[in-house]
Order: C-alpha cells, then sequence, then structure tokens
C-alpha cells in the first residue's frame, strides 16, 4: 500500500506543484540577483531619471516634495521581475505543464498574468521600501510569496489549461 505522501506526489497535479515550485526557485535567484545588480550596483531608478534630462528632474523633484528619495527599488523590482518572467515561461511551458500548441495565446495569457503580478509586486516595492524605508529583503520575499501563489493558480487554470498532458481544459473550454 502506497503512502498518503505517495500518492499525493504521484498526481499530476502534485507533479505540476513540485515543478512549478523548482522553476519558481530559479526564477526567484534570476529575478533577486537581477534585482539586486540593478538596486545596489546601476541605481537605474536614478540613472532613468538622469537619462530623461528635464522632465527627469520634474519628477525627481515632484517624488522629492512627497518624501520619496529614490524610485531605485521599483525600477529594479521591473527588470528583475523581467528577467525571472522570460525564464518562467520556457520552463513552465516545457517542463512544469508540457504545454504544446497555441504558444502566442499562452504567451498572450502569460503576460496578461505577469503584467498584473508585475504592477502587484512593483507597487509594493515601491510603497514598502522607497516611500516607507522598509529594508528591502523582508518586502521583496512578502512579494515573493504572494505572487508565487498567484502565478501557479493563473498559469495552471489559464495559461497553460487545456494544452499540457494532464487534460485540464482551460475556463470555460472543454477538455479536447
Amino acid at each position: 500500500m502506497t503512502s498518503l505522501p505517495g500518492r499525493f506526489l504521484a498526481s499530476p497535479g502534485a507533479r505540476q506543484l513540485v515543478r512549478f515550485l523548482i522553476v519558481g526557485c530559479l526564477n526567484v535567484a534570476v529575478t533577486f540577483v537581477v534585482f539586486v545588480f540593478c538596486y545596489r550596483t546601476l541605481e537605474l531608478g536614478s540613472l532613468l531619471l538622469s537619462a530623461a534630462g528635464s522632465a527627469g528632474a520634474w519628477l525627481a523633484a515632484a517624488l522629492g516634495r512627497l518624501g520619496v528619495g529614490s524610485i531605485d527599488a521599483a525600477v529594479a523590482n521591473f527588470v528583475g521581475y523581467l528577467a525571472g518572467m522570460v525564464n518562467s515561461f520556457i520552463l513552465n511551458k516545457a517542463w512544469t505543464f508540457e504545454a504544446r500548441g497555441r504558444t502566442w495565446q499562452q504567451m498572450q495569457r502569460f503576460v496578461t498574468l505577469n503584467v498584473v503580478g508585475l504592477l502587484g509586486s512593483t507597487l509594493i516595492m515601491f510603497a514598502g521600501v522607497d516611500l516607507l524605508g522598509a529594508p528591502y529583503l523582508p518586502v521583496f520575499v512578502g512579494t515573493v510569496v504572494l505572487t508565487t501563489i498567484f502565478h501557479f493558480f493563473g498559469n495552471k487554470h489559464w495559461t497553460f489549461a487545456g494544452s499540457g498532458s494532464d487534460g485540464i481544459a482551460g475556463l470555460g473550454e472543454r477538455p479536447r
């Protein structure tokens, strides 16, 4: 007789979850490395404001009047998130959900789902780090936990639904 954990891990949904978490860990590493590099080394927010000339100076002054000294964390989060997103699509399509065909539709759904996650996580980073001055690491970790839950269910039941080996249909679709 197989144990409960053994039966759980033998199910297609559990395999997907484990693969998703492995890909997610790799995505977190990619995102974090790019985030830290952009935040601590490049200071991209400041660089972008400087490159924007007078418009950037106006925006920096307006943010300064609001008590915001920098947008470096928000910009670094944006760039890091994009790097993780590219990695995530490739690995989740091919390995986690074993999705075939409909690449263009899957990419559109994936991008839509990730834009929502990106906007939410960037807003959290801006509010937590840039506006309130919280340490970036705890804010980053909390953001990752929330977006991971959101992305698993969104990808499983919408982005890659109905195109993998498990036969799960997309929302409103019948299995083929």
